[in-house]
């Protein structure tokens, strides 16, 4: 593990709970604030060693990246500090906040860094400039190995300390890319940096999706001549198949609870929708007729399953009600839906709707209302919410290369992430990971 654990500092006071920022504000101000270089600390205080060097800037500049996606910040650049970084301290009796609320940090972040015994420990602490007074402090021990892991933890911190919300920065995506010529899962950070390969097998893995714990993926693979499904341990790496009859087994989604999967079988020729029981392996079929159904898609409290089905004609989202087996169509544009992804709250449904030949994200009610269209420019896939319900990730082409954005789940603020080389289609977003 690149995280070994933290160990709350103790504040300097008991303060009444305040909450910097309110998510639920329509345009609410960026909260202004100061990431000031972090220092050496312990018997490394003193060094010159560049590789010190590096790895200071590399946590700074994680924790910074953290902060910007959010949205929620204005970072203060560097160049307009007035603060002597060498003279000052991380504690309140050795900070000017005089000097900081001159340039508008309402808040500031100060940490420090040491190696103990091949261990990285870093102390963060975030100020109010305003009061004077420390918010949060940590201290983290993590490996050397991963020092952004570190950073992540506390963007998770401070985060849930100025919303009241959970942060996102510890979790991961998981997707599909070609980049050593085979198309198999990778697993990275949010951000899409430390991306590592968990399927070895050269076939064809697609369809990647993560159990509600985080520790296992359902994928789709080829490897036996034909697509089934398969479940990976993401902790010991043990491979198992999970449906592997004759024809295809497709689209595998856990259910929220673990117990039970939703897939597309073809063995009746007509691909339709079945769930199996993990601990049973009993199928029990949802959908019985002449189109073809897939993409299943659980809603958060298991009562129902979006899908597409061609019944109608073209490919559509539909609703099927698991206590009843009713089923209700919810779009009626589009030449082509696909994708369905529920939101954590369930309140929305996200989908890939194409028009013209080129695909676009749009987001829709649950109901099938208020369709909104959020991607115009790519030929954009795929998406996937992030665990708060604030982002979306999805697959975008252009120029023949497919690679992952994300964007907040309103359309804006779309950005690249970086995985790497290859074509990258299929991104998932994680749970909250422990």
């Amino acid at each position: 593990m690149a995280f070994l654990f933290a160990i709350f500092l103790l504040l300097p006071f008991v303060a009444e709970a305040k909450v910097y920022i309110d998510l639920a504000a329509p345009q609410a101000k960026k909260l202004p604030i100061a990431i000031q270089d972090f220092k050496p600390l312990g018997e490394g205080a003193r060094t010159t060693d560049p590789a010190i060097a590096r790895l200071g800037a590399e946590l700074v500049d994680t924790l910074r990246s953290d902060i910007r996606f959010s949205g929620l910040f204005n970072i203060i650049e560097k160049d307009a500090y007035l603060e002597d970084a060498a003279l000052s301290g991380l504690t309140e009796d050795k900070i000017e906040f005089r000097l900081w609320r001159a340039i508008g940090a309402d808040t500031l972040i100060k940490g420090g860094f040491s190696i103990e015994k091949d261990k990285l420990v870093v102390e963060v602490r975030l100020f109010d400039s305003v009061t004077e007074k420390q918010v949060l402090g940590k201290k983290y021990i993590g490996s050397l190995a991963n020092p952004r892991r570190v950073m992540h933890y506390f963007a998770d911190n401070l985060y849930e300390e100025l919303t009241g919300r959970k942060g996102i920065f510890t979790t991961r995506i998981m997707f599909v890319s070609n980049r050593d010529g085979n198309k198999e899962i990778y697993v990275a950070d949010y951000d899409g940096r430390n991306a590592l390969k968990v399927t070895r097998n050269k076939s064809i893995n697609l369809s990647p999706q993560w159990s509600p714990d985080g520790r296992k993926a359902l994928y789709v693979s080829y490897k036996r001549g034909w697509p089934s499904l398969f479940q990976l341990d993401l902790t010991n790496g043990q491979d198992s198949a999970v449906s592997a009859k004759p024809g295809i087994n497709i689209g595998g989604r856990y259910s929220p609870d673990g117990t039970r999967v939703a897939l597309t079988l073809s063995g009746d020729k007509s691909p339709e929708l079945y769930t199996l029981d993990l601990s049973t392996l009993e199928y029990r079929r949802l959908t019985d007729n002449y189109g073809i159904d897939v993409s299943p898609a659980w809603s958060p409290d298991s009562s129902r399953i979006a899908y597409v089905s061609d019944v109608a004609g073209n490919p559509h989202i539909f609703m099927l009600e698991l206590a009843t087996g009713a089923a209700r169509r919810l779009t009626f544009e589009g030449r082509y839906n696909s994708s369905p992804a529920w939101s954590p709250d369930g309140s929305k449904i996200a989908f890939s709707r194409s028009d013209s030949g080129r695909f676009n994200i749009w987001v829709m009610n649950a109901d099938g209302g208020g369709a909104t269209q959020l991607t115009f420019d790519g030929n954009d896939r795929s998406p996937s919410w992030s665990p708060d319900g604030r982002y979306l990730i999805y697959s975008s082409t252009a120029k023949g290369v497919s690679a992952l954005r994300v964007m907040r789940s309103d359309g804006t603020g779309s950005m690249k992430v970086e995985t790497g080389t290859g074509n990258e289609k299929s991104p998932v977003w994680s749970p909250y990971l422990q």
